[in-house]
């Protein structure tokens, strides 16, 4: 599926010519998969990972977490594996962080993804 090219900012990347790129990673897809909130998209509020119900809580369950984790990367198209799942809970700051590999058709990628919960 195509999407937008976008940085390790998140931000659209604008090619030399002043134009948008267009990508069929993988990796991209996931990443923006991960930093859903359950019932953020409202086209699809199914998808997404239940950050206020499962992370963002006072004793949060990490093997629990972790199997969402995976779970929503495997339905990205093309992801085979998804290995060595790291979450980091910082409470103070109302974040986490999930470190992981990525397993595709012949690759393998470490990807990270930083979530903050807005407290605005």
């Amino acid at each position: 599926m195509s999407d937008i090219e976008l940085g390790n900012d998140g931000d659209i990347i604008i090619n030399e010519n002043g134009d948008i790129n267009l990508t069929e990673s993988i990796k991209q897809a996931v990443k923006i998969r991960l930093l859903w909130f359950l019932n953020e998209w409202r086209f699809n509020p199914d998808i997404g990972v239940p950050y206020y119900d499962e992370v963002f809580v006072k004793n949060p369950d990490i093997e629990f977490i972790k199997q969402i984790i995976r779970d929503e990367a495997l339905d990205v198209d093309g992801v085979t594996d998804v290995m060595n799942i790291r979450v980091t809970i910082d409470k103070e700051r109302r974040g986490a962080t999930i470190r992981f590999e990525l397993r595709t058709q012949g690759d393998v990628y470490t990807e990270e993804v930083v979530v903050w919960q807005n407290t605005e």
